[in-house]
């Protein structure tokens, strides 16, 4: 989102530091957005002069990497980028012909994926004033889009998705693979459970949408204890406010039409051992482990014993996530 006509600085964020970790030396836990560091100049970075990443770029990579702001977001980065780039190149080497990013931001997988993405048309989705700011950086850095890209404005708490999507040259017969990646906790409840009703509506057969989100009462803990980027967010005026009810996931998405396929817990241990995993075998972050516990006991302690119960109670049922959930060939009943 964006507040008082500026770009999402969120977007900008995020962007930084997948630009920051494709400088990682150890290619098996190197972000592969290559081309995020090239939208990101000295104007972006003063627009998060907040957040410590945006000082990082004239700092030795290894010294800024032991702080652990910048390294708890680049490892984030890192899977969530890998993930997402995984399962887009896998649906449309299946046969998908249409992708469709839903809160852009500055995403560069139409420009990081060319040769796989050229017959492929390329929507992608944002609201108006972070849009136009990306569309003059890309001019500007790599001399424009790629010709199979649209750019379509739109406001998801107010406008319909269906209503974008045709309007952006949208073909609802072909296989289309949605990408919907630091949006959903940004977006009200109901204008995201209208984002999901679409997708599941305009949407042929064998379509698929990935989607990253938070559990309702892990959102409901960072908004009661925002840290790090979270309390960026805050304070840039883009609040997390939506999040999907516990233990009801599948259901939730059901009823959009949808049904839960792939899933990936981002702070699990498949996710460490899928992308984060160094070429001698430690586990990329094991030079902060004891910072980060620290800083776990001192969050507790901070906490009244009604906030201990819902963090003990959260980390046992809720969460953040990763999922890839797919248009079914026909809805399956439920009883």
């Amino acid at each position: 989102m964006e507040a008082n006509g500026l770009p999402s600085r969120t977007s900008i964020l995020t962007a930084a530091v997948r630009a920051f970790g494709a400088r990682e030396p150890d290619a098996s836990v190197r972000n592969p957005d290559w081309v995020a560091e090239r939208l990101i100049g000295p104007a972006e970075l003063a627009l998060i002069a907040d957040h410590p990443i945006s000082k990082a770029f004239g700092e030795d990579f290894q010294q800024a990497m032991d702080d652990p702001d910048i390294f708890g977001f680049a490892w984030l980065m890192l899977v969530r980028t890998r993930f997402i780039d995984e399962l887009m190149e896998r649906a449309v080497r299946s046969g998908v012909t249409q992708l469709v990013i839903l809160g852009a931001g500055f995403d560069t997988r139409a420009h990081r994926f060319t040769e796989l993405l050229q017959n492929v048309a390329v929507i992608e989705i944002d609201y108006g004033a972070t849009q136009e700011y990306k569309k003059r950086r890309v001019d500007a850095a790599l001399g424009g889009a790629p010709a199979n890209v649209v750019y379509a404005p739109i406001d998801f708490a107010r406008e319909g998705l269906g209503d974008v999507l045709r309007a952006a040259g949208f073909e609802r017969g072909r296989r289309t693979y949605f990408i919907c990646e630091g949006l959903s906790m940004y977006v009200p409840e109901e204008g995201m459970k209208e984002t999901l009703r679409a997708i599941g509506a305009e949407s042929a057969p064998g379509s698929a949408l990935l989607l990253e989100y938070f559990n309702r009462d892990a959102l409901e803990l960072l908004r009661k204890y925002p840290t790090g980027m979270v309390k960026n967010a805050f304070d840039w005026g883009e609040p997390f406010v939506f999040g999907v009810p516990d233990g009801q996931d599948r259901e939730f998405f059901r009823e959009a039409g949808l049904e839960l396929g792939e899933t990936l817990k981002i702070s699990g241990i498949e996710a460490m051992t899928r992308y984060a995993m160094r070429q001698d075998g430690t586990y990329y972050g094991a030079h902060l482990e004891k910072v980060f516990q620290e800083r776990r006991e001192g969050a507790l302690k901070a906490m009244d014993d009604t906030g201990r119960q819902r963090a003990a109670e959260a980390a046992a049922t809720s969460g953040y996530w990763l999922a890839e959930l797919a248009v079914p060939m026909a809805l399956p009943r439920t009883t």
